[in-house]
């Protein structure tokens, strides 16, 4: 027999999902159009083209800066999204953070429909393994107590989480892409870094995202360069990671697949970057990796001074030399990057409070909050 308790908690589980399941299917055909590509921000030229391939020369100069002085505040995050929608919707034609909002609330309430998806189809293992776990002992029917509250604790939080994307139609793959896009070439720092990484595609979207993937192919290098220009300290590392020439034994994002290789420009950014990270502290502990593959401030700069270290050593003399000049003249005419802060103890981390960088060039996805101007 089942456990009550149990029972219900999984019934309301695979109802929900159903639900939400139900109005994205059936309200899909109610989604905004997507942004017309050749309407936006058509000027942005990779930076190959612009320095005839070598993939070494400025920003593209069609991406204005964005400014917060003007704009205006967003709704809350805790807000219900079909509270806010239709306002979301018509201020995402002309105001980049609100086209970077929508497009990551939308991104949002997808992950949570595949996480309850998972759970969903999880819930007949867990009862297995529940109705297999001894009972003979006290100790034992506490444990099996425990693994049941453990897991209704995380569906709780899934259900309670899933309410906020309740009867909100989705969009197409291509459609929140391009959104993203509107944002990034009207300058929104979060949106150039989500757009340009590549972390506005995904993996099980990709055959319906391949128009889309096209147009982001031609200009990926050139949001990216820009953003790092910027001082974006993660698109500076994820650029020197997608020129290396070590990157082939390396799972590349799509910024490394939508650039050419470049050992003299990827040495040149990762002395950069390396300049934007602490000192390091000689009586610190050794540091292991975060969770979620991000790295304490000590290794991250260990891992940078391992790649500067391959590279040099790879490297003719005079083209080593030629990429600490372009670092060097760099610094004077970028931005410096800025490094975001590595996770608040406690597990809260705000919108400068995130996983500084993943490995192999990786970037955390945006969240929510980062869109608002403020």
């Amino acid at each position: 027999m089942k456990q009550g308790r149990t029972a219900i908690w999984l019934i309301v589980l695979a109802a929900s999902g159903a639900g939400m399941y139900y109005w994205g299917r059936h309200t899909a055909a109610e989604a905004p159009a997507a942004p017309n590509a050749a309407a936006a921000d058509t000027g942005a030229q990779t930076a190959a083209q612009r320095a005839g391939g070598t993939g070494a020369s400025g920003p593209a100069a069609s991406i204005p800066r964005y400014t917060t002085g003007a704009a205006r505040p967003l709704p809350s995050v805790d807000t219900p999204l079909r509270l806010i929608l239709p306002e979301l919707q018509r201020r995402a034609a002309n105001e980049p953070a609100a086209a970077c909002r929508l497009a990551a609330e939308m991104e949002y309430c997808d992950s949570l429909r595949q996480r309850l998806a998972g759970a969903e189809s999880g819930v007949d293992n867990f009862e297995r393994q529940l109705e297999r776990m001894p009972q003979d002992t006290p100790q034992q029917r506490e444990q099996r107590k425990r693994m049941a509250d453990s897991y209704q604790n995380m569906a709780d939080k899934l259900l309670t989480q899933s309410e906020h994307c309740a009867d909100v139609p989705t969009l197409s793959a291509e459609q929140r892409a391009g959104y993203w896009r509107r944002a990034a070439l009207a300058g929104h720092p979060a949106a150039m870094r989500h757009y340009a990484s590549g972390n506005a595609f995904r993996q099980q979207q990709l055959l319906d995202s391949l128009p889309a993937l096209a147009t982001y192919r031609g200009e990926a290098e050139s949001i990216a360069r820009t953003a790092a220009m910027r001082g974006d300290a993660r698109m500076l590392a994820s650029l020197a990671y997608a020129y290396s020439p070590r990157r082939d034994s390396m799972r590349r994002n799509f910024l490394g697949q939508a650039v050419k290789s470049d050992p003299v420009e990827s040495l040149s950014l990762f002395l950069q970057l390396l300049d934007s990270l602490p000192p390091a502290q000689p009586d610190a502990a050794p540091a292991g990796p975060r969770p979620g593959f991000g790295r304490s401030p000590s290794s991250q700069r260990e891992m940078v001074e391992a790649q500067i270290r391959a590279l040099t050593r790879d490297l003719p003399p005079d083209q080593a030399n030629r990429a600490r000049e372009r670092a060097s003249e760099r610094a004077q005419s970028w931005s410096r990057a800025g490094v975001p802060r590595a996770p608040a103890a406690g597990g809260e981390s705000g919108a400068s409070d995130m996983t500084p960088f993943l490995l192999q060039g990786f970037v955390p996805d945006v969240q929510r909050q980062e869109c608002d101007p403020t």
